[in-house]
């Protein structure tokens, strides 16, 4: 009885050992820190020297119930990188995974060895786990690099920590990169005066300016410049004949036309770049000589340019420099009979906007000096304003002993500066991020102008997030490029952001034209 009731108990325990399931045994993976390049979305880079770039330490597998604490000291070569600016509170920002921190602690700063000391941060708020950024470095390529190098790397003494328990990290995956020379560029060939197609009268000077032609770059060594030695001005006005120098002049001596070309020679200082060309082209550009006026004659102009057949300004025949909104414009008239000046002759002023409408019609007697002078201010009709940009014409004519003569000089109408483009990259980033605002400036004028360009960043909360400052230079009649970068704030709001570009005539200036927006967007990773 005994032995059939010990079977009996082995049968039950053994149906109730049937019944249990078995517990799936399951690894923790290992948890990472890695050093990631935010251009490429690896841990290795390449490309030209002298460049900014974000390194991004970014951790991954961290398992429940995540950590509230890291530590992690880092390192690179500060003979080849740098911090952007030096300076850690500016380059050495929060990445997020511990979103309850404002921005990374250093137990200590070297770098002068290229070396950051426990850098720290803490989750007030819970713990985290997964993967995730825990910050970002702005950094600088200060030489270039025939091979990678180690640029950044997480130190063995990195930790986390959970509570109290330190988790390890059991994978470091380390940061190569490789900053190559820039390619091999010839000089450049720049005719600043005069302008192609311009006229000139006989007995001119002509000046010559290719002052701002640039120097060549070989790339053996790497970013050898190679400076201009030779400028070589071949005039042909039916002869040939060559200058030589930056600055050179000639005298016009009859009628016709003139072809100008310039050539430039920078010999490489240290030869053994074979891609190298020392020499570059421009032109020809023509310009016309025309006979002195004979006779009766009259050139109208503005304040702002159009006097004589070019006059002293860089301006094509018969136009003046560019007006904005609301400017006043004084017009002159010079009467001339052979060249002297005629005295208290009227002239009849005309006045045409951009739809070719008559806008204003004065006249105005010619002083001693054989001038007549009339001014205007530009009609700004509200919200129609715009609809009047364009050429402006203003006529002038005069009767010189009943021979009637009439000359035209026209402006451009409209913003003097103008906002192109804006172009924001990434558009869709996260907290720690930095975003880049690339900005294009034009303008309507013949002159050089400087700008205070100003950008301002506002969350999905209509909050200023950071702003941008730069001060440019804008071309004649051409496009200025200017680039800036905002960190986005651990504080900001979440959701669609607008970008603000303001251009002024300087720091708390005012406007050249209307302000342009751009969109982004800020993410919780």
């Amino acid at each position: 009885m005994k032995g059939k009731t010990l079977l009996s108990l082995a049968i039950v325990a053994t149906m109730l050992l049937a019944a249990i399931p078995f517990a799936t045994v399951k690894a923790v993976p290992p948890v990472t820190v890695s050093v990631i390049f935010d251009e490429t979305g690896t841990n290795t880079l390449t490309k030209a020297s002298g460049s900014d770039f974000n390194v991004s330490i970014m951790i991954a597998d961290v398992p429940l119930p995540g950590i509230d604490f890291y530590s992690i000291k880092i390192h690179w070569d500060p003979a080849i990188v740098t911090l952007k600016h030096n300076d850690t509170t500016l380059d050495v920002l929060s990445g997020g995974f511990t979103p309850g921190f404002a921005g990374p602690s250093y137990a200590g700063t070297h770098l002068d060895t290229g070396t950051l000391d426990d850098v720290s941060g803490y989750n007030t708020i819970s713990k985290n786990s997964g993967s995730g950024k825990l910050f970002k470095m702005v950094m600088h390529d200060i030489k270039d690099t025939s091979s990678p190098f180690l640029i950044v790397s997480p130190n063995v003494d990195t930790y986390l920590m959970s509570g109290v328990t330190q988790i390890n990290i059991d994978v470091t995956v380390n940061g190569t990169a490789t900053f190559t020379p820039p390619p091999a560029t010839p000089p450049h060939a720049i005719i600043t005066w005069p302008v192609d197609g311009s006229s000139f009268t006989v007995g001119d000077t002509i000046n010559l300016d290719g002052h701002l032609s640039t120097d060549g770059v070989d790339s053996v060594p790497p970013s050898e410049i190679c400076p201009i030695t030779i400028w070589d001005w071949t005039i042909n006005n039916g002869t040939v004949f060559h200058l030589y120098g930056a600055l050179q002049s000639f005298v016009c001596t009859a009628p016709g036309s003139v072809q100008i070309t310039l050539t430039v020679t920078a010999p490489d200082p240290t030869p053994g770049d074979s891609s190298y060309v020392n020499m570059s082209t421009t032109g020809p550009i023509t310009i016309y000589q025309v006979p002195a006026a004979a006779g009766p004659s009259i050139d109208v102009y503005t304040a702002r340019g159009g006097l004589g057949l070019l006059g002293d300004f860089p301006y094509p025949y018969g136009w003046s420099d560019a007006y904005g909104p609301q400017e006043e414009v004084c017009v002159f008239a010079k009467v001339t009979y052979n060249g002297a000046p005629v005295e208290y002759k009227p002239v009849e002023f005309v006045i045409m906007d951009n739809n070719g409408d008559e806008r204003d019609s004065r006249t105005a007697f010619t002083n001693a000096s054989g001038i007549a002078t009339v001014c205007f201010r530009i009609p700004w009709q509200g919200s129609d304003a715009e609809n009047y940009f364009g050429n402006w014409s203003i006529y002038g004519t005069v009767d010189i002993s009943q021979v009637q003569v009439s000359d035209t000089v026209m402006f451009k109408f409209g913003y003097i500066l103008f906002i192109e483009t804006i172009t924001v990259t990434p558009f869709s980033l996260s907290k720690g991020d930095t975003l880049t605002i690339d900005v294009t400036i034009g303008s309507i004028a013949f002159a050089d102008y400087n700008a205070f360009l100003q950008i301002s960043a506002h969350d999905n909360c209509n909050v200023p997030i950071g702003q941008a400052f730069a001060t440019i230079t804008v071309p004649a009649s051409g496009y200025a490029a200017v680039g800036n970068t905002i960190v986005i704030p651990d504080w900001a709001y979440v959701g669609a952001g607008v970008i603000y570009v303001d251009l002024l005539t300087s720091k708390f200036g005012l406007p050249y034209c209307p302000e342009k927006t751009a969109a982004f967007l800020i993410v919780y990773p």
